[in-house]
């Protein structure tokens, strides 16, 4: 390839070397290709851009923040989608198919909105507060349940689990939840799990498998849910949906694909079963896996919960929302042991917890300063 080479040749390269996963799978790379795709339409209809690399230059870049801004977008998503085009355009350049980025020049970016001004902990984070009366109300449903239904409660003792995982770890709800966009993940499964070293590994955002850690405060409702729910193996899902449609058409298709069964003696089967119990027993005699719950389902069951503890919230998020665990957690963390701590908790760099979770050291050097002031002045 020399400096004449179309600007939309390298795509496949750069995608595969973003996509550690192996072809087609990631959000990541999903979002990737999107955008500078979007970048390489309008610079085929744009009049005054050529196609080649030797044609592009900060005024390229200018027009198309230009053009960005001028569509229906928020101005979050129009920063990313630039984004998304610099950092294609900067690996061109490393692969020395540029000689610069260009849409890193000033005057490229220009036209592009200002950043929101959102600052470290504005975002939802679950406090104190929160955390007792989520996990009251969790561990009061679920002992009721259990009292009622005994070994039925498996519902009741997901949601405790669920809970408890999200107030505790520090994980990522698309790290132990399915994504129908990505096949890759497809739920945290049993199989990842060690309760006994209090573990599970996950498919980390960065697309490689991570082990995070389980507290003892998750661990006793993991090891209670467990034995309720009885897993036929370590392929289950540790948190499966209760959707009942999703639950039926498993069990179809496993009856049909691995074990031959035609539609005559699937359907009465099928029909004998009356809930999700039964469906689950039958999912149990045959090996058979149920579905995860995907993120989607997690906030839904999220809101549930909320409701029934009686548990309001203002803002975006009117309830507590998966996110909102990882970021309490990772406050917990920087105020009890620090940075690194955090950082390793979250399994996240350092940098990028300090610049996260800046609000907190801001107020602790305030509070230092004003010591230091008071000692000086006296």
């Amino acid at each position: 390839m020399n400096a004449a080479t179309p600007v939309g040749d390298p795509l496949e390269a750069f995608l595969r070397s973003k996509s550690k996963g192996g072809e087609g799978s990631g959000n990541y790379r999903r979002n990737l290709e999107r955008c500078v795709e979007d970048f390489l339409e309008w610079l085929e209809a744009d009049a005054q851009s050529g196609m080649a690399f030797d044609e592009l230059d900060e005024r390229t870049f200018r027009r198309y923040a230009r053009e960005l801004t001028a569509r229906d977008l928020a101005p979050g998503t129009i920063r990313t989608y630039y984004a998304q085009v610099s950092a294609y355009i900067g690996w061109c350049v490393r692969e020395g198919l540029l000689e610069a980025n260009y849409a890193q020049r000033n005057v490229a970016k220009e036209p592009l909105p200002e950043n929101d001004g959102r600052r470290s902990g504005d975002q939802q984070a679950w406090t104190d507060e929160h955390r007792l009366l989520i996990t009251r109300h969790v561990d009061e449903r679920a002992h009721d349940a259990a009292d009622e239904k005994g070994f039925d409660a498996i519902r009741e003792f997901r949601d405790r689990a669920l809970v408890y995982v999200l107030c505790y770890s520090g994980v990522r709800g698309g790290e132990i939840f399915a994504d129908p966009k990505d096949d890759r993940r497809n739920g945290l499964r049993w199989g990842d799990v060690s309760l006994d070293d209090q573990k599970m590994t996950v498919l980390a955002k960065k697309q490689d498998w991570s082990d995070r850690s389980l507290t003892k405060q998750a661990v006793n409702p993991m090891r209670r849910y467990k034995r309720l729910l009885d897993p036929a193996s370590d392929e289950w899902p540790v948190f499966p949906t209760f959707h009942l449609p999703s639950l039926y058409e498993t069990l179809r298709t496993g009856l049909r694909d691995e074990y031959d069964w035609s539609t005559d003696e699937i359907e009465p089967f099928v029909d004998e079963l009356t809930g999700q119990t039964d469906v689950f027993d039958a999912l149990r005699e045959r090996d058979l896996s149920p579905p995860s719950i995907n993120t989607d389902g997690a906030r839904r069951i999220m809101r549930r919960l909320c409701e029934g503890a009686d548990l309001e919230l203002e803002g975006k998020h009117d309830y507590l929302a998966p996110h909102g665990g990882r970021r309490g957690a990772g406050e917990v963390m920087v105020r009890q042991r620090g940075f690194t701590a955090a950082a390793r908790l979250l399994d996240n760099s350092e940098e990028v917890v300090r610049k996260s979770y800046s609000h907190i050291e801001a107020k602790e050097m305030a509070e230092d300063a004003g010591e230091a002031f008071t000692e000086h002045d006296t």
